[in-house]
C-alpha cells in the first residue's frame, strides 16, 4: 500500500498490519514466500500513535517502513510483548526507530523470575549474545512498563489495552485492544485443550471485531507429540471464533514447517466452517473503520515503569 494511501486511510480507519506471522523461528525460503517467514509482529495504527504487538523478526521490517515515512516527524509508540521467548523479542535490537533520539516508545510486558522487564530485555543485548548493550542500541526515549493480567492501561486517548493470562510454558499474555470503539484481540502463544476452549480466553475475546490467534498446529499434530508446547490447533481456534461471535478471525503464529501449500489448504478448510477467516500473511494490511461497519479484508492468492 503506498504511503499516501496509508495516510489517507488513517483519517477514518484503524490500520492493522502483519509484519511477521511465524512462530518459533524465522523460516525464509521457497516454500514460505506467500505467507512469509518472519516471526511475530503486528502493528495497530491510529491517529498519532502506533501499538506494536510483539517484537519478533518482523519488527525490523516495520522499523524500516516507519523510517521511510515522510509524514512522521517523530514516532510515538507502544510495544506490547506477550512473553520473552526469542521469537517474540529478537527484533528489538534491529528496530531502527529505537535508535533515533526524537522518537519515544513504551515497552509493556511482565517481570519474570525476580527480574524486571528492563533487565530481561537487556539480557539478549549483552555479551556473549550481542556486540553492543541495550543502552547503546536504544537512543530513543524508551520507558519500560510492567503489566499484570486483567489490569488495563490507557496508552493513548481512546486506546485501552487489557492483558490476560494465556496457557504457555513460562507464561504468556494475550492483549485486548479497545480503540475508537473497536475491539481487537491478540492471542499468541496459547494452547487450548483439544476440543475444550479456555474459559478466560473465550471471555476476553467475546464479540471482538478482530481476533488474531495462535494456530500453529492441527488437532492431529497436537495429539501426536505437540501437547504441552503452548500452541493451539487451528480447528479449535475456528470453533472459538464461532462461539465467541467475533467479526473476523486471523490464524497466526504459523509453524516453521507449514508451507504455503499447507496454509492455503488450511484457509480453505477453515473458511468452510467460519467464512470470516483469513490465514495471516506478511504485509497484509487491514483497515478497520472507527465506527461500526463490516470489516473488509484485502484478498490474496495462493504498572511499574523505568526508563533507559
Amino acid at each position: 500500500m503506498p504511503v499516501g494511501r496509508e495516510r489517507e486511510l488513517m483519517g477514518s480507519h484503524i490500520l492493522v498490519t502483519f509484519w511477521g506471522v511465524r512462530g518459533s523461528i524465522a523460516s525464509p525460503g521457497l516454500h514460505t514466500v506467500v505467507f512469509g517467514g518472519n516471526t511475530s509482529c503486528v502493528s495497530v495504527e491510529t491517529q498519532g500513535h502506533i501499538v506494536i504487538l510483539d517484537a519478533g523478526s518482523g519488527l525490523r521490517e516495520l522499523g524500516q517502513h516507519l523510517m521511510k515515512r515522510n509524514d512522521l516527524r517523530s514516532i510515538d509508540g507502544s510495544i506490547f510483548l506477550s512473553h520473552m521467548h526469542w521469537d517474540h523479542i529478537q527484533g528489538l535490537p534491529f528496530f531502527a526507530p529505537a535508535r533515533s533520539q526524537e522518537n519515544q516508545f513504551t515497552i509493556y510486558g511482565e517481570r519474570k523470575y525476580q527480574q524486571s522487564l528492563a533487565q530481561i530485555l537487556a539480557g539478549q543485548m549483552q555479551a556473549p549474545y550481542f556486540p553492543v548493550d541495550m543502552h547503546t542500541v536504544f537512543r530513543a526515549q524508551v520507558t519500560f512498563h510492567e503489566v499484570q493480567a486483567r489490569r488495563g492501561v490507557e496508552v493513548h486517548p481512546n486506546l485501552f489495552v487489557t492483558p490476560f493470562r494465556l496457557t504457555h510454558p513460562n507464561g504468556a499474555l494475550g492483549y485486548l485492544l479497545q480503540v475508537e470503539g473497536r475491539r481487537i484481540a491478540y492471542v499468541t502463544d496459547h494452547e487450548h485443550t483439544i476440543g475444550q476452549l479456555s474459559p478466560e480466553v473465550r471471555e476476553m475475546v467475546f464479540g471482538a471485531d478482530l481476533l488474531i490467534h495462535d494456530a500453529q498446529y492441527s488437532r492431529e499434530e497436537l495429539a501426536n507429540g505437540k501437547r504441552g508446547w503452548g500452541h493451539s490447533a487451528w480447528e479449535d481456534v475456528v470453533e472459538l471464533a464461532i462461539v465467541s461471535r467475533v467479526g473476523h478471525l486471523f490464524l497466526f503464529h504459523h509453524d516453521p514447517e507449514a508451507t504455503d501449500e499447507i496454509l492455503n489448504e488450511r484457509q480453505f478448510l477453515a473458511q468452510e466452517k467460519f467464512p470470516q477467516t483469513t490465514v495471516a500473511r506478511e504485509g497484509l494490511k487491514v483497515p478497520l473503520l472507527r465506527k461500526r461497519g463490516s470489516l473488509k479484508v484485502p484478498g490474496y492468492s495462493a504498572g511499574l515503569s523505568e526508563g533507559v
